[in-house]
């Protein structure tokens, strides 16, 4: 079916606290959703196939297992969505390059990293310079997404690559690295050993500001299925939360 953008944006709003986000993370989790279809990237596929995910497995906690006391730390969250820890993973990296010049941030056990994107986006708005890397698809055929947003423009850029180089290399398939700075001396460099290794797909801030264009002024197309489940779980009323609700990860009906 098609839908305004807005329209996506309030039902998946709503929705996401039917899910059980809390007062502040369903927006900005829902904006994460619109961010990616907005600008043509599969944001609502993204969300369908984690929805099941969502609504019936305890959400795990992101727990903290490495800090040097500077600019690196690495975070789990236990086969988690990323909507559920990519924003304190991006403003923990952001924190910490305002700190120390440079923020270091891994993820691991995270699923749909694809989100990050709205994030770097976000992030870039405030000045600060962002490179995510994440593989994505088998170990031994992964492919590996590095998007790059700058202060000037704030839209990623966003490569593919064949994450072995044509050879039998084993890629973490769970994993996101975040990187921030002020400093665009302090961003990671293309290195050009990256020639070598085949790039299967270049999106630039300009077609993605085509896309947005696009979307703005004709909608967008979500699966009917998906709107009629989100549907019903903007229909929930939350019972107040509690230790137990939240440790379930739903809402649930008010009688």
């Amino acid at each position: 079916m098609h839908v305004s953008l807005n329209e996506l944006t309030s039902l998946s709003r709503r929705a996401l606290e039917g899910v059980g986000f809390p007062p502040g993370e369903f927006e900005d989790a829902a904006d994460m959703i619109v961010w990616l279809e907005q600008f043509g990237l599969g944001g609502t596929k993204l969300l369908a196939k984690t929805l099941p995910r969502l609504t019936t497995e305890q959400w795990p906690a992101v727990q903290k297992l490495y800090d040097d006391g500077g600019g690196c730390v690495v975070l789990q969250i236990e086969n988690g969505s990323l909507l559920q820890g990519g924003s304190l993973a991006a403003d923990m990296a952001c924190t910490r390059a305002l700190a120390d010049g440079l923020g270091v941030v891994r993820l691991s056990g995270c699923r749909d990293r694809g989100f990050i994107l709205g994030y770097l986006a976000r992030c870039a708005r405030r000045g600060y310079h962002m490179t995510a890397m994440w593989c994505v698809g088998e170990p031994r055929r992964a492919i590996q997404n590095v998007a790059t947003a700058t202060g000037h423009p704030t839209l990623p850029t966003i490569r593919r690559y064949r994450a072995d180089g044509g050879g039998e290399q084993m890629a973490d398939t769970h994993t996101l690295t975040l990187i921030a700075t002020r400093d665009f001396a302090l961003m990671p460099a293309r290195d050009p050993a990256a020639n070598a290794f085949e790039l299967l797909e270049e999106i630039t801030p300009n077609e993605l500001a085509a896309r947005s264009r696009l979307a703005w002024d004709q909608g967008v197309d979500v699966d009917a299925d998906l709107w009629s489940k989100l549907q019903a779980l903007a229909a929930v009323k939350l019972v107040e939360a509690t230790p137990e609700s939240r440790a379930r990860g739903a809402g649930e009906t008010r009688q």
